[in-house]
């Protein structure tokens, strides 16, 4: 059976999900529409490759997942189909794909130029039900050698001190920055550190979210291998004031 999955920012009040949902069933009633979600910030491009990158991995080959996030065409954005890693991704080539799948990337083909006001539910559904049919991705459009790359801050390192940023929060409130597992191991090689945390000084990595007391922060690397900062049943980010964007810092010894 076929997958296509949602990610948007639609949200749940209006018919927008519906619609979309109802229009790819009308052409394949056997298939199996799946949502990753639509409560992404409006038109926020970073929050929605960091979700679905997260989620896209753990879906079979071959699923199509519909990207409902800035989507209207223009002279600096086209709409495409990406193929990756075995999976077929849709929506305006926007820097979503950059982030989403850096340069692993496998074949990406241009949608014919259209007018439409709602591309996710009168382009997207059906290049989507195209490929669920089995039909070839070729025929959606004429391939395309590029796209268009966002370039965002990076988590880096200058001498014995790893700089980044909070990437996400999410709905438990917990804070996640863009400093990798990998580049903590890198820079740290074992020595000993520091996190600052909005005036806290942590200087150990967690394994669990309860290694800390209840109400105290808990610093460790969550299943993306990413460092996150939580509060053992607490509200991490309302109760440090992190926002998106905020800089986190670890120095060495």
């Amino acid at each position: 059976m076929p997958i296509i999955t949602l990610t948007t920012d639609f949200g749940m009040k209006d018919h927008y999900v519906s619609s979309v949902k109802g229009a790819i069933l009308n052409q394949l009633p056997t298939v199996s529409v799946i949502d990753i979600s639509h409560r992404i910030e409006k038109y926020n491009i970073p929050e929605t490759a960091f979700v679905l990158k997260n989620a896209y991995t753990n879906f079979p080959k071959g699923t199509i997942h519909i990207i409902g996030v800035k989507t209207e065409q223009s002279k600096s954005a086209s709409q495409v189909v990406v193929y990756s890693d075995g999976h077929y991704f849709i929506g305006a080539d926007n820097g979503i794909f950059y982030l989403l799948l850096e340069n692993h990337i496998d074949k990406i083909i241009a949608l014919p130029p259209n007018t439409s006001i709602f591309p996710t539910l009168d382009i997207f559904v059906n290049a989507a039900c195209h490929l669920a049919n089995g039909k070839p991705l070729e025929d959606l459009g004429a391939i395309k050698t590029e796209l268009y790359q966002s370039i965002p801050f990076r988590a880096a390192s200058i001498g014995d001190m790893i700089r980044g940023t909070v990437i996400y929060i999410d709905s438990y409130d917990n804070v996640i920055s863009n400093i990798s597992r990998n580049l903590f191991n890198q820079v740290g090689k074992g020595r000993p550190f520091e996190i600052n945390v909005k005036g806290n000084e942590i200087k150990k990595i967690s394994t669990f979210y309860n290694d800390a007391p209840e109400g105290e922060i808990v610093v460790l690397f969550n299943s993306s291998g990413y460092l996150e900062i939580a509060m053992n049943m607490g509200k991490a980010s309302s109760l440090l004031n992190f926002r998106v964007n905020d800089q986190i810092t670890i120095q060495f010894e």
